[in-house]
């Protein structure tokens, strides 16, 4: 996988580290092999982990409402991000917004 093929609000799990099978949302990319990630619990959106590429692999679910406050450039809550990863487990969904 390449940073080219994930978006800020993508979800994605982590299949390396620590965090290894925890579920996070993309907050930003950063270069071509590095992307910010938080999930709202163990990780913040106020406190993003710096995040191999490769060592995540993108479950298909965007968070459109995270997505749209990245690109409007307003802070995201950690609630926001715990509902989006819910949501996103419950199948898959592209909206993940309450």
């Amino acid at each position: 996988m390449t940073a080219s093929e994930l978006r800020p609000g993508q979800i994605v799990k982590s299949v390396a580290g620590r965090d290894r099978g925890r579920l996070m949302v993309v907050l930003r990319v950063i270069d071509d092999r590095f992307v910010l990630v938080a999930d709202g619990d163990l990780r913040k959106a106020q406190r993003p982990k710096k995040k191999n590429v490769r060592h995540l692999q993108a479950e298909g679910g965007v968070a459109e409402s995270v997505a749209r406050k990245v690109q409007e450039g307003r802070p995201v809550t950690d609630q926001e991000l715990r509902e989006a990863l819910q949501a996103g487990s419950r199948g898959g969904e592209r909206e993940a917004s309450a």
